[in-house]
């Protein structure tokens, strides 16, 4: 079977393997090229998902030239996002970006800029909103079940998760610690499920506390280099809504702290992630509801979210996560980093 789109990998580590998984399973899209400036990444990446050797790159503009592609599909550390974003946009290409976004709200404007001129689709790629638990809120949201949310807050806690494989914690490459790579997921999820209120202030906190110090994680804190290993915000939105965030890759906490985690409150329920949970009153009787069945959509979010942007550009419809949204949480995110900096709230 020929299949529609044509797509491009611009750097193809552990999270494109994710992305790749989703290019295999879509019916009406294929991955035709691949680059990256490690030859080992792109050789062991094409080898496993059966790319042809003769179309790996190690620098995007030359595989843009000389590859005819419909899509570009950027999974590089998060400050070299802008550049391939904008050069996918320039030529005629639909681009998924990972998350974040950029490393500053300046980038993101830049990336929605090139991408209106050129008439494609942006799409940023936050997969908590395509799991079924983040569908299944979405759906009772949507069924107004929850009603005005004004209240909420979102962690990701890690007590001792900093990676020792990529570039994370490397401030060239990654532009900032947890804040932006575990933060993100979360907020971005709340924000969704609120409608993506505009937010007018930030005040935030960041620590590094533990991470630049010798113990049993297996990173080399002598490479550690980001601004924190621990951050914290608190963000008030034009509608009176509030909503904290709290993220780490190294915190003394126990294990019933971790993971991604996220509690809204409205004035006709509240819901809370994970497990996706309903929280009402009933018959006199505040009561949580878990679903058994829940809502039907690939169990793999990786999966769903590549099937929805393939959608979208086959069907000339809006993209599912656009630019404008991911703006707004880049706002948030730099304005944690700068209420910190500054040890005052700040506007956003």
């Amino acid at each position: 079977m020929t299949k529609n789109l044509r797509v491009g990998l611009i750097g193809a580590g552990s999270i494109a393997q994710s992305h790749m998984r989703g290019w295999e399973e879509n019916k009406h899209a294929e991955v035709v090229a691949i680059c990256d400036i490690k030859r080992k990444a792109r050789e062991d990446t094409a080898k496993r998902w059966d790319v042809a050797k003769n179309a790996l790159f190690d620098d995007c503009e030359k595989m843009l030239a000389k590859v005819e592609l419909d899509v570009v599909d950027v999974c590089t550390p998060n400050a070299s996002h802008r550049a391939p974003t904008i050069a996918g946009f320039e030529a005629g290409c639909h681009v998924l970006v990972e998350k974040p976004v950029a490393i500053s709200a300046d980038e993101c404007r830049a990336m929605i800029k090139a991408g209106k001129e050129a008439d494609r689709l942006l799409m940023v790629a936050q997969v908590l909103r395509f799991g079924v638990e983040g569908q299944t809120l979405r759906a009772w949201v949507d069924a107004g079940l929850v009603g005005d949310i004004y209240w909420g807050q979102c962690s990701c806690l890690c007590p001792r998760g900093v990676p020792s494989w990529g570039e994370f914690i490397d401030a060239q490459a990654s532009g900032g610690g947890p804040c932006y790579d575990l933060g993100v997921h979360v907020l971005d999820l709340a924000l969704y499920l609120m409608d993506f209120p505009e937010p007018v202030s930030v005040s935030g906190a960041t620590y590094l506390g533990l991470a630049d110090k010798p113990s049993l994680m297996k990173h080399d804190p002598a490479k550690y280099t980001v601004p924190e290993d621990m951050a914290a915000g608190f963000i008030r939105f034009a509608n009176g809504a509030t909503l904290s965030v709290q993220t780490s890759w190294a915190l003394n906490v126990t294990e019933a702290a971790t993971g991604h985690k996220v509690i809204l409150c409205g004035d006709k329920a509240g819901l809370q992630y994970s497990p996706p949970t309903l929280i009402r009153e009933e018959n006199g009787m505040l009561i949580n509801s878990v679903p058994q069945v829940p809502v039907d959509v690939p169990k793999d979010g990786f999966v769903a979210e590549i099937d929805a942007f393939v959608d979208a550009i086959l069907k000339g419809e809006p993209s599912p996560v656009p630019g404008e949204q991911a703006l707004i949480t880049q706002r948030i995110l730099d304005g944690i980093y700068a209420s910190g900096a500054a040890g005052e709230e700040v506007k956003v």
